[in-house]
């Protein structure tokens, strides 16, 4: 657009160019003054002045025509009509302090809005480049809209968090314009994507052993261990447990759920009653019931979820290994290995086991220890795990590398982050799983744990292994079904003997027994 002075008019004029054709626009500003032969020439002090108030009208135009070119005015028109009131659209660059500002019935985590004004800075400043013309949020088209979500999974997001992304945005564009039907919201009609959840394992009760042995002596982690362990609460939940919560007389606790607001009911078991008198002992008028917890929650969540999977490390690399057992001295461990070997009765086997200890932990190999006692790796084998095993200390020289928190983790199909599949969230799963297996009524279930709905117990957190899911089918299955398949007591006696190593023969027995005195 540009000024125009027509001589055979008193006004100024602003001109433009529409499908070719040149249009003229009377800005309503009088010329006034002395003209000069040209509007590029200066004229005198009348005439610039009215030259002022025109380039003013001028500019106002100007930018009403590139608004309507992205569509606002028209959006704007639509919504005085439906309304009756003037219409005014948020800055884009302004998107994420508006989320802020809708209104709500419960205030956002502080974690959780952080990252999604996060989200919504990136998208302003992605349309800000797709689009520089959109400096309202209206004006965004819905190729930009879909230009953003592509880049985003090329960012390599999840699934999952591609859909939280397209949510998101979906529903602050339509918190922000309401008036406006559903088709002016540039993400309307997108589908979500199908998204590859890896859910959490729940742990077998060795591990369970495993994890309250590694942080007995740990006054910090431990009360919030065992009040996962004993409620299924969440993190959270379970760090800013409140004493008005705790009803010791009555053995309950009663928790509104932070996630849902649902309230919980929730038997208080013999090990947590012990952990909350031991709180209760040391309080210090606090209104939490672990403090120490409470203050690095509110603080530092990570850091709760750092000290957990430390234990959780530790424990499932003593679970995986059998058990504690004590690290002594070479001396000790000869004397001690010696001496049961001492013991044995059958003194041919004493006297190849005996060589077979002493030559492996003199420092030689197992290839060496084979060579030199002309036995099978396995009977090598058999013989220093039945040795580590009955002393009760560590014989073997193992190569096995420590677990560590990576190892608590898995990869994913798709996504920037590794998935857990062993974390604070694992006691839930494992409460659960557990009752459910056992026949707890799944309605209870929801009332311990606050879920709202029943599909959402099932498709995540309920995780049995095969055996538990064996054993709980066979269970509710009537008598007939159950039985009709069952191998004679002399077939499962067989299949013991065939199946008995080193390491069983113990348990085996006590199985032949049981057979033998229901025959």
């Amino acid at each position: 657009m540009a000024l125009i002075l027509r001589r055979s008019s008193k006004w100024w004029y602003a001109g433009f160019r529409s499908n070719r054709h040149r249009k003229l626009i009377n800005l309503g500003v009088v010329v006034e003054g002395q003209r000069p032969r040209s509007v590029s020439d200066t004229g005198d002090d009348e005439f610039e002045r009215s030259r002022g108030r025109a380039l003013a009208a001028h500019d106002r135009i100007a930018k009403e025509v590139v608004e309507d070119r992205t569509g606002q005015r028209t959006l704007q028109n639509l919504a005085e009509m439906k309304t009756g009131k003037k219409a005014a659209f948020p800055k884009l660059a302004d998107l994420a302090q508006h989320w802020d500002e809708i209104p709500r019935r419960k205030a956002p985590d502080a974690r959780y809005a952080t990252q999604c004004k996060v989200t919504l800075k990136r998208f302003a400043e992605f349309v800000a480049k797709e689009q520089p013309d959109a400096t309202e949020y209206v004006g965004v088209k819905p190729a930009t809209a879909k230009a953003f979500l592509a880049a985003e999974m090329e960012r390599g997001v999840s699934p999952k968090t591609w859909n939280d992304i397209l949510k998101l945005l979906r529903a602050t564009f339509k918190h922000l314009h309401p008036h406006l039907n559903e088709g002016s919201n540039p993400f309307h009609g997108l589908v979500t994507k199908a998204s590859d959840t890896v859910n959490r394992e729940p742990f077998t009760v060795e591990e369970l052993k495993a994890i309250l042995e590694v942080c007995a002596e740990d006054d910090f982690i431990r009360p919030i261990i065992v009040t996962g362990i004993h409620t299924a609460m969440r993190r959270g939940d379970c760090c800013l447990l409140k004493w008005d919560d705790v009803n010791l007389e009555e053995g309950f606790l009663r928790v509104k759920t932070a996630k849902t607001g649902e309230m919980a009911d929730i038997p208080i078991f013999p090990l947590l009653a012990e952990e909350i008198r031991k709180a209760r002992a040391v309080s210090v008028k606090s209104p939490y019931c672990f403090p120490a917890a409470a203050e690095m929650y509110n603080n530092n969540p990570d850091g709760i979820t750092w000290r957990v999977k430390q234990v959780l490390a530790k424990a499932l690399d003593l679970a995986a290994s059998g058990g504690s057992k004590k690290a002594l001295s070479p001396t000790e461990v000869r004397e001690r290995g010696l001496a049961y070997i001492d013991a044995l009765a059958n003194k041919g086997r004493a006297e190849k086991m005996r060589a077979v200890f002493l030559t492996y932990i003199d420092g030689a190999s197992l290839e060496e220890v084979m060579a030199k006692t002309e036995c099978s790796r396995g009977t090598v084998s058999n013989y220093l795990n039945e040795l580590e095993r009955e002393l009760g200390c560590t014989v073997l020289r193992s190569k096995k590398r420590a677990l560590t928190v990576s190892d608590l983790q898995v990869e994913r199909e798709t996504g920037r982050r590794r998935a857990s599949v062993h974390d604070f969230h694992s006691f839930r799963v494992t409460w659960i799983t557990v009752a459910l297996a056992a026949g707890v009524p799944l309605e209870v279930v929801q009332r311990v744990t606050g879920h709202r709905t029943t599909a959402v117990v099932l498709k995540h957190y309920f995780r049995p292994g095969r055996d538990d899911f064996r054993k709980a089918l066979m269970t509710a299955m009537p008598q007939m079904l159950s039985e009709g398949a069952a191998p004679s007591p002399r077939d499962q006696m067989r299949t013991i003997l065939e199946e008995m190593t080193a390491e069983t023969w113990r348990e085996d027995r006590k199985r032949l027994m049981e057979l033998v005195a229901g025959i």
